[in-house]
């Protein structure tokens, strides 16, 4: 069957930085960037890229640091941290739906077909505006969406190859709100599982 795609929205909490910055004018300002990725991952590439970037261009003035493999908390826990001013930066995966339903367009199967399609649907400023301007008031500000690869169904039990495939398969799903309703609408029995869980399970 077509892979689904995956989004991940690069989420920080920039509001107040500005005062921080003045009452610590000699002091770089601690920027804790999370993610679940374990080290040499993806998420942990993509991660300590921002931060070396940012860290040369601010000269000091910024100190970002790349906390990998849910050190900080998982996916749900980091969000509630955002939200709350206990976190600065961290990188999601499909928990964004759960902030806000949009984000479950990059949840949903058939709709992207491949990533120069995907790179096209990212950069649009309608898509732009409509997934970045509803969170600020939630606590939260998006920075950027980038992907993360396709996912692909695995099991032990028979080849995934169409939807129809999926009947009675039980899956382990990440956290999300349309993934999960994707696959139970086609008869699979999904239950979610934090990264961080997935190698001991």
């Amino acid at each position: 069957m077509r892979r689904t795609a995956v989004f991940l929205a690069l989420v920080g909490l920039l509001a107040g930085l500005a005062t921080v910055q003045e009452a610590r004018a000699q002091q770089p300002i601690e920027i804790r960037f999370g993610h679940v990725g374990f080290p040499s991952s993806l998420f942990d590439i993509t991660a300590n890229e921002y931060a070396k970037r940012v860290n040369t261009a601010l000269k000091g003035r910024v100190d970002v640091k790349v906390f990998h493999s849910s050190q900080l908390g998982t996916d749900e826990a980091m969000v509630k941290g955002i939200k709350v001013g206990a976190l600065e930066m961290f990188l999601p995966s499909t928990i964004m739906s759960t902030v806000d339903t949009r984000y479950g367009v990059f949840e949903m199967p058939y709709i992207i077909v491949d990533r120069a399609h995907m790179k096209r649907v990212a950069e649009d400023p309608r898509v732009k505006s409509a997934l970045f301007e509803p969170l600020p008031p939630k606590g939260m500000r998006v920075l950027a969406v980038w992907e993360n690869g396709f996912r692909h169904v695995t099991n032990n039990v028979r080849p995934i190859v169409k939807p129809d495939d999926l009947k009675g398969i039980k899956l382990r799903i990440p956290g999300g709100v349309w993934r999960g309703k994707m696959f139970r609408a086609y008869g699979a029995s999904p239950s979610p599982m934090p990264f961080a869980e997935v190698y001991s399970a």
